[in-house]
């Protein structure tokens, strides 16, 4: 069965817990989103117990077998998670999840995690499983159109009254990010509380974050200021920003980019991608500039590789400090000619 996430609560509500959810997506606010409004109705309705399995490469299925049998000491009601992220259960985890699929334990829900499924990974054995046996959830970014809707939305969740052109200033200072758009949202309202909400109030809270904010970050590396793209990234370790949603923005556009050089490498219009890829009028400069300086698809994907290795420094499978890792990545995204790390791959 498919729910859109705008249906989750009121499905839960009717009907209760299924036993087996797959939630998918590469839009991380509506993700946590919706994991969050599952382990929530899960702790209400006695689910004391939450199991986490992070699946990396090696990682052992028959824990999956394992957990699900397991009676517990503590809690007879458990969540089980597995993140999968970009990972594919591979010939292993097929048979494993379509065995717990087939013969779904008592007292357990599983919520399995997963990075945005593209068609062919849709009509694998695993996935169209679990599509029957459960409830899959695919997460789709926001269409610009809908976006001033969503703030508008949002907004009103706490309480403010906005102007159309207070909307739409929220919509362009956060670049259709809804991560960074829920961040500002709240901002607001930690500010000036609940009520009528104007254009220059927006304006002045804006402009209290621009400095360090992480997207600006972001394209400050993609268009090659060396200099400042290290000030931006000190600024937000110092302001205790997570690592994990630095590296997840500095991801995102690699990996777009990595796409898009390689659609150009096919005869493909560079204007007609940044359509496609929702790249903003105020976002061209530093894209083109990124492009301009690494214009193979291959270096892009050097950079996803040492991405791969930040990621495992953030979740304490690899050691290393992400911090010092994402700034020589970002010099060498900027344009600083230094030697690469050797990849573990």
């Amino acid at each position: 069965m498919r729910l859109k996430p705008a249906q989750l609560t009121n499905h839960l509500q009717r009907q209760g817990f299924a036993p087996l959810y797959l939630l998918t997506g590469d839009e991380p606010l509506q993700m946590m989103e919706c994991a969050d409004i599952l382990r929530t109705f899960a702790r209400h309705q006695g689910f004391t117990e939450r199991i986490v399995l992070t699946v990396e490469t090696g990682f052992d299925w028959s824990l999956l077998d394992k957990e699900a049998n397991t009676l517990s000491l503590f809690a007879q009601r458990r969540l089980l998670e597995i993140r999968l992220g970009n990972k594919s259960p591979g010939n292993e985890g097929t048979k494993a999840l379509i065995a717990y699929a087939n013969k779904l334990p008592t007292d357990t829900v599983l919520l399995i995690t997963a990075d945005k499924l593209d068609a062919s990974k849709q009509k694998t054995k695993w996935f169209t499983t679990l599509d029957k046996q459960g409830i899959v959830i695919q997460v789709w970014p926001i269409d610009v159109s809908q976006l001033p809707g969503w703030i508008a939305q949002r907004l009103n969740q706490y309480g403010f009254q906005a102007s159309p052109e207070a909307i739409n200033l929220i919509a362009e200072r956060s670049e259709g990010h809804l991560l960074a758009c829920a961040q500002e949202i709240h901002k607001l309202h930690l500010l000036y509380g609940a009520g009528r909400l104007e254009t220059a109030q927006v304006l002045e809270a804006v402009a209290d974050s621009a400095r360090f904010e992480v997207f600006n970050w972001v394209d400050t590396v993609l268009a090659g200021d060396k200099q400042r793209s290290v000030r931006q990234l000190q600024g937000l370790r110092a302001e205790g920003v997570e690592p994990v949603l630095v590296a997840w923005a500095l991801n995102k556009e690699i990996r777009n980019l990595s796409q898009i050089t390689y659609a150009l490498k096919t005869g493909q219009r560079q204007e007609q991608l940044f359509k496609t890829y929702r790249i903003w009028q105020s976002r061209k400069n530093a894209v083109s500039s990124a492009i301009k300086r690494h214009p193979q698809p291959s270096r892009w994907q050097q950079f996803l590789q040492e991405m791969v290795q930040i990621d495992r420094m953030i979740k304490g499978v690899e050691k290393g400090n992400p911090w010092d890792e994402l700034q020589l990545l970002c010099l060498r995204v900027a344009g600083v000619n230094l030697f690469a790390p050797q990849s573990v791959f």
